[in-house]
């Protein structure tokens, strides 16, 4: 059961730690009732078919035993296992059915699941007073012990309804053959054994969501425990802030790199420096590829004198460029003449330098 404390659902990576030491939604009991019900419905398909099979095999024996020179241990023996090859068939038809919806059943459970830690010795176990302790006081002992006698109780019910409604059938094979007594009993144990496994079932299904309930309350966190763990995925406030520096550290890198290629900067002249790409060819409108406040405006700066990248004051349009437009974003619309006239002017500066 969970502590007080602990109200909050289990997290998707409590649920896989959980899953990874094997606690899982299980029930047996389903698990076995779909077994039972799978032999008993393997027996009775293939029963007719072995119960003719079976006295075929009889037949042989007996005719082979009634000539005395034949009857030796070999011949014996060859005929006993002649004999018994219908009861192998059916026992290993129900045996594969098992199997198979035994794998079924788990996998509808819990999927694949392969966990070592199950499986390995723990000392623990040895403990002879923890191991009284769970035979005698846990919870879990107390409801088994009712889910068994429940099974007992409906054992005898469906027996005693089975057997009453056929008292007068049981009168009557007194003078039937002994084929029909053998199919007739065959087919009143079946039905109760149908019944029985359908309710097994029943009862399975239930343990299943009865499993799964125990297993949500035992993964049950304290908000605390939420809180934890959410700060082991997302990292210590150190760590946040050390990744933050360096994303910073490489977005700077980059946007210095990319002010020799800019068509110009404009600056407030000192506060703020902004620095514009534009190719008639390429883009649509012109991009900032560089902006920076301060000290970071002044690198900007030396770094356009650096490669002979044009730069002109205008204190506003730095100012509107550095609010209001993204890195690598090209400029809105309601900028296109501030800009267009920049540019204009950049272009023809550089004619008359190159005249």
């Amino acid at each position: 059961m969970p502590k007080p404390e602990q109200t909050e659902n289990a997290t998707p990576k409590r649920r896989r730690e959980a899953r990874g030491k094997g606690q899982i939604a299980r029930s047996q009991d389903i698990g076995s009732a779909a077994i039972f019900l799978a032999v008993v419905v393997a027996l009775h398909v293939g029963f007719l078919a072995t119960l003719s099979s079976a006295a075929h095999g009889f037949e042989v024996a007996f005719a082979h035993s009634a000539d005395p020179g034949e009857v030796t241990i070999h011949s014996v023996w060859g005929l006993f296992v002649r004999s018994g090859m219908a009861y192998i068939a059916i026992l290993s038809f129900a045996f594969i059915a098992a199997v198979a919806i035994a794998l079924v059943v788990n996998f509808l459970q819990f999927g694949l699941l392969f966990t070592p830690n199950v499986i390995a010795p723990k000392f623990s176990k040895l403990n002879p007073l923890a191991g009284f302790q769970r035979l005698f006081f846990s919870s879990q002992t107390f409801v088994n012990l009712l889910k068994q006698l429940l099974k007992l109780g409906l054992v005898v019910l469906l027996v005693y309804m089975g057997v009453k409604d056929h008292l007068n059938t049981f009168y009557a094979l007194g003078n039937s053959s002994p084929q029909m007594i053998i199919t007739t009993i065959e087919s009143l144990v079946y039905n109760i054994a149908i019944r029985f496994a359908i309710v097994l079932v029943i009862l399975g299904i239930a343990d299943y969501f009865w499993q799964k309930r125990q297993l949500e309350q035992s993964l049950k966190m304290s908000k605390q425990e939420v809180k934890d763990e959410n700060k082991q995925a997302e990292g210590s406030p150190e760590v946040r802030s050390a990744v933050k520096a360096r994303q910073r550290q490489s977005a700077r890198r980059r946007m210095m790199a990319a002010v020799p290629k800019a068509t110009v900067v404009v600056t407030n002249p000192t506060h703020f420096a902004v620095a514009l790409e534009w190719d008639e060819l390429t883009m649509n409108a012109p991009v900032v590829r560089a902006k920076g406040a301060d000290l970071m405006a002044k690198r900007i700066r030396e770094i356009a004198r650096e490669h002979n990248v044009p730069i002109l004051e205008n204190p506003p349009l730095a100012r509107t460029l550095y609010d209001k437009v993204e890195l690598d974003s090209p400029i809105p619309p309601n900028l296109y003449a501030a800009v267009a006239q920049v540019i204009a002017f950049v272009f023809k500066l550089k004619n008359k330098t190159i005249a």
